[in-house]
């Protein structure tokens, strides 16, 4: 819990006799505000968590013995608007670190819970934001990129230091694949459990009609921004290449692998605004200079990239979908969990791809794209010329009722 908050320790209270007969234990941290060098958001406050769950198993951990997996995921302060996951997934873990040393385990997400009531823009945003993840999942990967939700072994975290707390971990999901990455000289493996989490796309209560549209939208600007801060991430994973390759005179770093994870960090942090500016002032050049004017082979580009523009179109289309099958497949099989365990609405949104709203999201992703990712990537870079510190504001959320989810 966040110790500033007036109301923490009997909200803690509350949440640790609704649910102590769940849970074999169950403890509470208070992260106290204004520590030095830290910054607010996730990442201080599960490196306040973590402290303490180390601390309980210490002795296991000087042993070497300690078989603690440590799962962490997105949680948000409206009521109950939290990430739910399979009820499989921690069967699906053990599994996976029974087989496996040490892994690190990576989950996609899939906002399905009220994307129906949110404007287009901000559930394009959303869909590729789950598609970006996604993109490191496939079979065979040489690494994957977590995002909100990931587990690893509390033995591997405590090697590593536990998670950062300062401004260049905002991306904390990243910051700490990255981490146990270098701290391991890149011999660390990163698997997925195919099981994805579901949540639910930014809103706003607060007015109606087009005004919660516009709060919608700029509450999901606001969250681009904090995502795409984390293009910090970058000059950390590229600072601990130099220095890993100066100091340990190793070329360890040189492996497919490494590769791999620099070209992620590129199409994370750099291609979306990249491909804007590009596309911006090739089209302007070409309006305002005459085409007897323009070089063959740079006209040749032009149609190249003209082509390859529309065959990304078409290529996102069939992406979207493939989506439409993904999302009512892992909807129905939330939707079984939560009959199964007694649980209410907690929402639930079909997407019927003949719907208009739906179609909707066929052509107006490349604006998202743009608005969502591209102009936010763009503010961020420009921002770190004067600050890497970002003032925390977590964009609402829906909040469901405490009756629909069992906690009254």
């Amino acid at each position: 819990m966040e110790q500033k908050e007036a109301i923490a320790a009997d909200k803690a209270g509350h949440l640790v006799s609704t649910f102590e007969h769940c849970f074999l234990d169950i403890h509470t941290t208070f992260h106290p505000a204004g520590i030095k060098g830290e910054i607010a958001g996730k990442s201080s406050n599960v490196a306040c968590a973590a402290r303490r769950i180390m601390e309980v198993h210490r002795t296991e951990l000087k042993m070497d013995c300690c078989n603690v997996l440590v799962t962490v995921m997105d949680e948000q302060r409206t009521h109950t608007s939290l990430v739910i996951i399979s009820l499989r997934f921690f069967a699906f873990i053990t599994y996976i670190w029974m087989r496996q040393t040490a892994p690190f385990t990576a989950v996609p997400i899939l906002f399905d819970r009220n994307s129906h009531e949110v404007p287009a823009l901000v559930r394009c945003a959303d869909l590729m934001w789950g598609f970006a993840g996604l993109s490191t999942m496939y079979p065979g990967t040489w690494i994957s990129i977590p995002t909100s939700v990931y587990s690893l072994p509390l033995s591997l975290a405590e090697k590593v230091g536990g998670w950062d707390s300062d401004p260049t971990a905002i991306g904390e999901d990243m910051h700490m694949l990255l981490k146990c990455y270098f701290e391991t000289a890149g011999n660390i493996i990163s698997r997925v459990v195919h099981s994805p989490a579901s949540q639910c796309n930014v809103s706003s209560d607060s007015r109606h009609g087009w005004r919660r549209t516009v709060d919608t939208c700029a509450a999901r600007y606001r969250q681009a921004l904090r995502h795409m801060w984390g293009a910090l991430d970058t000059g950390f994973a590229a600072r601990r290449t130099l220095g890993y390759l100066r100091f340990h005179h190793r070329c360890s770093f040189l492996h497919p692998r490494h590769f791999a994870l620099l070209s992620l960090l590129w199409e994370a942090h750099f291609l979306p605004a990249h491909l804007t500016i590009v596309m911006i002032f090739s089209v302007i050049y070409k309006l305002l200079t005459p085409v007897a004017q323009i070089h063959p082979t740079l006209a040749w580009a032009f149609t190249v990239t003209e082509i390859l523009r529309a065959l990304s179109f078409i290529g996102m289309n069939g992406c979207l979908f493939l989506y439409e099958q993904w999302h009512k497949l892992h909807l129905d099989s939330r939707m079984e969990d939560m009959n199964e365990a007694n649980i209410g609405d907690t929402g639930c949104a079909r997407r019927l791809w003949y719907r208009p709203q739906f179609l909707i999201d066929r052509i107006c992703f490349p604006i998202s794209g743009t608005v969502f990712g591209a102009v936010p990537t763009l503010h961020a870079v420009l921002s770190h010329f004067w600050t890497d510190r970002l003032v925390y504001r977590v964009s609402k959320k829906p909040a469901f009722s405490l009756e629909a989810v069992g906690l009254a």
